[in-house]
């Protein structure tokens, strides 16, 4: 036989099993919204990061991956060590990595450093190029490349090599500037 003092315990116990079932689930569709930006003025360093940009229809545009981004508040530039970084555009794909890269506080222009290799591919054609170089200066807004270093391009079939170049990466139209030597192949 219950006693009245276990059957109100488990009446007691029922209840607020109810209540915390209620209450969590209240709180499960409240998650907290994704951080709209970090605070530029904080010194802070960021493990295993992905920074993913999108455009006015919610697409994809930029993402970047790295093991390490490290921001300096002092000199307003983020340091980031072997950055992985895709351009995605309508009609082409850039893949692009670099052993180091560093980025003004406004994320405007980033500065690729050691082994930088883009590679261009176009999904529905097939056609790639890649390029590589010792450093490229990326103005973010008006998708730009630049370089004073040495430049060595190839498509698979065609290569090119230079000093100095300048890349329009809208368009994926390229100028070389000092020494260029070109091998093109014959069909």
């Amino acid at each position: 036989m219950i006693t009245r003092k276990t059957r109100n315990g488990l009446i007691a116990l029922v209840l607020l099993t109810t209540v915390s079932f209620w209450v969590s689930r209240e709180q499960d569709g409240e998650l907290p919204g994704p951080v709209a930006g970090l605070d530029p003025k904080l010194d802070y360093a960021l493990r295993d990061f992905e920074l993913q940009f999108f455009d006015d229809n919610g697409q994809p545009t930029i993402n970047m991956q790295a093991p390490v981004l490290k921001n300096n508040p002092k000199l307003q530039r983020g340091t980031v060590e072997q950055p992985v970084i895709k351009l995605i555009q309508p009609d082409a794909v850039w893949d692009i990595t670099a052993d180091a890269a560093i980025m003004t506080a406004d994320k405007e222009h980033i500065q690729l450093s050691g082994r930088v290799h883009v590679q261009r591919r176009e999904p529905t054609s097939g056609i790639w190029a890649e390029l590589k170089t010792r450093e490229v200066r990326i103005e973010v807004t008006p998708q730009t490349a630049s370089t004073d270093q040495s430049v060595s391009m190839f498509d698979g079939l065609n290569r090119m090599d230079a000093m100095g170049m300048n890349l329009d990466m809208k368009n994926g139209k390229f100028q070389l500037y000092h020494r260029v030597k070109a091998t093109y192949a014959v069909n």
